[in-house]
């Protein structure tokens, strides 16, 4: 039975109107409107009523979050569908490949989602924790890992990786690094980071992919 089907009838109502919201923004950021769309054009293409977005995210940029848990979602998501062979270094550039390509899929939606994140906020969301677990996921059991590295890069690769991916996309964003060159950037970063973590016999490889890139 699906998760959903287990829930109680009144959340899954909520979780429902949630979605829809959500889908009607982005449709609006596909539509070339900026995230300063406002929430009356969003209730209306959602429709719902006008206190709808409010009681459901109570804000704007919560929305704007909300969009990018839900794009990290489909990354883990897809990720965990391929299943893909090897070890963490591996997984890691799969993750790579894949959240890219999801980026990619609707370009003007995400890097409307992504640079909303980027203004300072009373309180800080969850966009470094829900990234950190993404690469948590990849990194799996560190298996090509040192031995004698794999306490340190559980400690801090997740964040690393995060912080790796978030500045290619932020140049992306900014039109410095354009869409085609994208995957590329993050798997020579990927790449040079784990370097540092890599056993004996996956640093060879590693060197090696770096200079094809």
């Amino acid at each position: 039975m699906a998760e959903t089907e287990r829930q109680p009838l009144r959340e899954r109502n909520r979780q429902l109107a949630r979605e829809v919201v959500l889908d009607a923004a982005e449709r609006l950021l596909e539509r070339g409107e900026t995230a300063d769309f406002s929430m009356r054009a969003l209730a209306a293409e959602a429709g719902v009523g006008f206190a709808t977005p409010f009681n459901h995210f109570g804000s704007k940029n919560a929305i704007m979050q909300a969009l990018s848990a839900r794009l990290i979602q489909r990354m883990a998501a897809q990720f965990c569908e391929e299943a893909a062979d090897g070890d963490a270094i591996d997984h890691v550039l799969v993750m790579g490949r894949i959240s890219v390509a999801l980026l990619l899929e609707k370009p003007d939606v995400h890097k409307a989602v992504v640079g909303s994140l980027g203004v300072a906020n009373s309180e800080p969301g969850p966009v470094r924790q829900n990234s950190r677990e993404l690469w948590s996921l990849a990194l799996g059991d560190y298996v090509g890992v040192a031995t004698e590295m794999k306490a340190l890069a559980q400690s801090v690769l997740a964040d690393q990786l995060a912080f790796t991916f978030r500045g290619c996309v932020s140049f992306w964003i900014a039109g410095e690094l354009q869409g085609e060159d994208l995957a590329i950037a993050f798997r020579s970063g990927a790449s040079a980071l784990l370097l540092g973590f890599a056993s004996p016999s996956r640093r060879k490889d590693l060197v090696e992919q770096i200079k094809r890139l």
